[in-house]
């Protein structure tokens, strides 16, 4: 198994004297991808996401070609691997912060495959502040509420809004099929890089994707439910709390598949 964990930050090797620096990777965001043979599905989406959320929370942004260098130095030829890209700052009580003050902190790790095992997942009423934004510092609040499912004996968490509204799990989306169409929540979530995917395929392929409230009660309207990340195009949920549903989900894995395997790679 390849153990092998690497770090740069502003596309140079992380020493010693950085891990000061590293105290204010809290106040940032991050985005996460799989690479395999040095190419990447969603660049366009992930590079999107960074910038924005910059924006929002720095009032600025480094340019793509910059992260892209970035992102092109650590990764070997035809390498498949796990790429983190943190972007923070430890200027966070200047009245003003400019690009010159974002660092660009990239994790790789080995690749990692899909689960297989279905999740049974237990819901939790929380929603996440700033949810359009995949920012640092959550973890803790996160795996508290996955320690109580699992300590239920459930696999994960389900969060679900003030409304009852189903909005997303731990660290994946969450949509479900009826025979027909994908439906997703409506509330508010973290716009995950594969869920944009999927729903931009989905739609070339003529499936309709519709965005509504989705309370608990309302559960046995659908067939099957799945998650999605960085990892997982067509993870499936076969129980949300004492909901069980169809036990046979292959017409929506066939669909996830063929909707994923014409998504394409973008070469780094």
């Amino acid at each position: 198994m390849d153990h092998t964990f690497v770090q740069e930050i502003n596309g140079r090797s992380l020493e010693t004297a950085d891990l000061p620096l590293m105290m204010a990777l809290s106040y940032g965001h991050f985005t996460s991808m799989q690479i395999r043979n040095r190419q990447v599905k969603g660049l366009r989406l992930h590079l999107d996401r960074l910038q924005k959320s910059s924006d929002k929370l720095f009032g600025c942004h480094l340019p793509d070609d910059k992260i892209i260098a970035y992102l092109k130095n650590i990764i070997g030829e035809n390498e498949s691997c796990t790429i983190r890209i943190n972007i923070f700052t430890p200027d966070y009580q200047r009245p003003g912060i400019y690009e010159n003050d974002l660092y660009v902190l990239i994790t790789k790790k080995p690749p990692v495959e899909p689960a297989v095992a279905p999740l049974q997942v237990m819901t939790a009423r929380f929603q996440r502040l700033m949810p359009d934004v995949k920012y640092s510092g959550i973890l803790s609040g996160i795996l508290a509420y996955q320690r109580e499912a699992r300590a239920a004996g459930y696999d994960d968490v389900l969060y679900v809004n003030q409304h009852q509204h189903i909005s997303e799990g731990s660290v994946w989306n969450i949509g479900f099929y009826d025979g027909h169409s994908v439906i997703l929540p409506a509330a508010p979530a973290l716009p995950g890089i594969m869920i944009q995917l999927l729903t931009e395929g989905l739609w070339n392929t003529g499936v309709p994707v519709i965005h509504r409230n989705i309370l608990l009660s309302q559960l046995n309207e659908y067939k099957a439910a799945f998650y999605t990340n960085s990892i997982h195009h067509r993870g499936i949920i076969t129980r949300i709390n004492q909901h069980q549903f169809d036990k046979d989900p292959s017409a929506l894995t066939s669909l996830l598949d063929r909707t994923y395997d014409v998504i394409p790679w973008d070469q780094l």
